[in-house]
């Protein structure tokens, strides 16, 4: 039974769990330095929104002191605007000591001021001037960034027309000395925690981004796996024993092309599963006639039908021509099997063609005239191989064997051996024999296994159909090839082999 958790193992979830990990990774890492790169701007714009308020608090306490209001007044109005602009103020006196503290306890104690900051002799009064600072480590107010326009104790000047210009506030009077300041206090860690205010976008920028990296996710995942879940039921289809299936990818990617050599690797099993088949029934077949013949004859023997010492000689030779048809049968499969199995050793020497081919067409001779079969050849002279001598003369014997079997009486059979004109580094060996009723189409099948027809007009096969099938896979395990054709009534295997380099 399987796991209702399976689906976590599958490589559809991992992709999607690795894609959104990046993405998640990616929107992390990009808010990240977003945030670096941004935080001082953040800072300042949190110092610049403070300032912002500063110019209207500084012009009505301004007006306040110029109308001569008590110091009760003064702190009045300073609460106020306090809770209006929603700030944090420090009025002080001309001593830097702080009078009013809005939302702290530092009433009472002295500020320190730096030098930059210090009164001037003289100073045109305008609203979008401002100084900050921050106090010293241990001093009062240290964890505060102060924020005024000028410190108490500074002199006003008289402005230059007896109407009040943009920037001023009332007359003021030549020589007034200002005896209180407002001080607009910020926190340290309001300004530094001004980044903060770009989380809440990063966040809604994270829940729209990563919802839609998770479908993209899962769209990419299902297109990477689709084809995997087809190879992987077509995988299963084959362990069944069906090899007729097609993996139809259109895809150009590794993906495509894995499903593409998978239907080719699915045709060849089953090629070669139906070969198999072939060849056990082919074998089955083979091994069976002789195998009846043996028995009969032996049953004979054992139930003293056979009466006489001619008839059991008789007997007997039937027997061993039959177990020695069924031996050769064997052997030829056992060694076409290691031939396609690439278990074959060469031992390779120096061979010439001339006199490898000329000895063996000594026993063909004979054989053919026997059969009313004429022989005639043309070799070439200097043609050397460099071959495996006990293979190639078994492939050459294959191929006069099959010349000599299946040509008709009166017919003809012509060996010629030569260098290749197209390819001088080849060496070119051809069997011709009389065959008129063989045509073009059947020539592909000549080098099947156990493929056999009566082309001499006997009226039944000869050989084991093994033959040619051999001659072909030793010709190849020399680097050559062995191919047929038809012409004129004639049938002509080519075989062609490298020559040695001498």
């Amino acid at each position: 039974m399987s796991s209702p958790w399976r689906f976590l193992h599958s490589l559809q979830w991992k992709l999607i769990l690795a894609f959104s990990s990046l993405v998640v990774a990616a929107l992390v890492l990009a808010g990240t330095v977003f945030v670096l790169l941004s935080q001082d701007d953040e800072e300042e714009r949190a110092l610049d929104h403070t300032v912002a308020t500063a110019p209207s608090i500084y012009s009505g306490f301004l007006q306040h002191l110029l109308q001569g209001d008590s110091l009760q007044e003064l702190e009045s109005y300073v609460r106020e605007a306090a809770q209006q602009y929603d700030v944090h103020i420090l009025m002080l006196d001309e001593s830097s000591r702080v009078i009013v503290d809005t939302s702290g306890d530092l009433t009472g104690e002295q500020l320190a001021i730096p030098g930059s900051v210090q009164p001037q002799p003289q100073f045109a009064f305008r609203t979008d001037r401002y100084q900050s600072w921050q106090p010293q480590e241990g001093d009062p107010g240290s964890e505060l960034i102060l924020v005024s326009p000028f410190p108490p104790g500074t002199l006003l000047a008289q402005p230059s027309s007896p109407e009040p210009s943009r920037g001023q506030i009332g007359r003021i009077e030549q020589g007034l000395v200002l005896r209180y300041q407002l001080v607009v206090a910020v926190p340290e860690s309001t300004i530094a925690d001004a980044w903060l205010d770009l989380l809440p976008a990063l966040l809604i920028a994270g829940a729209i981004a990563l919802p839609v990296a998770v479908a993209l996710a899962v769209a990419a995942a299902r297109y990477i796996t689709r084809p995997l879940d087809r190879l992987t039921a077509a995988a299963h289809q084959m362990a069944q024993g069906t090899f007729d299936v097609d993996v139809s990818v259109s895809r150009q990617d590794e993906v495509g092309q894995l499903a593409r050599a998978f239907s080719s690797m699915a045709t060849r099993v089953g090629e070669a599963y139906q070969q198999m088949r072939t060849l056990l029934a082919s074998v089955s077949h083979d091994v069976k006639t002789p195998l009846t013949s043996i028995l009969g004859f032996a049953q004979a023997l054992r139930t003293g039908v056979v009466q006489g010492d001619a008839e059991s000689r008789r007997v007997g030779e039937v027997i061993h021509q039959e177990a020695e048809r069924l031996t050769n049968r064997l052997s030829d499969v056992i060694y076409l099997v290691e031939l396609e199995s690439g278990q074959v050793i060469l031992q390779h020497e120096e061979i010439d063609l001339r006199t490898l081919v000329d000895g063996m067409l000594k026993s063909l001779v004979s054989l053919a005239e026997q059969k009313g079969v004429g022989v005639s050849t043309a070799l070439a002279e200097g043609i050397v191989l460099s071959a495996d001598r006990v293979k190639l003369e078994r492939a050459l014997e294959n191929l006069l064997d099959n010349a000599r079997k299946f040509t008709p009486a009166g017919g003809e059979i012509r060996v010629h051996t030569s260098t290749d004109p197209e390819q001088p580094g080849q060496a070119c060996i051809q069997i011709e024999n009389t065959a008129p009723d063989v045509h073009p189409e059947e020539l592909p099948r000549l080098f099947e296994r156990f493929y056999r027809r009566d082309r001499a007009g006997t009226g039944r096969s000869a050989g084991t159909g093994l033959g040619l099938a051999i001659a072909r896979e030793l010709i190849e395990v020399h680097a050559g090839t062995l191919e047929a054709s038809v012409r004129d009534g004639e049938i002509i295997l080519t075989a062609k082999m490298p020559r040695a380099q001498l």
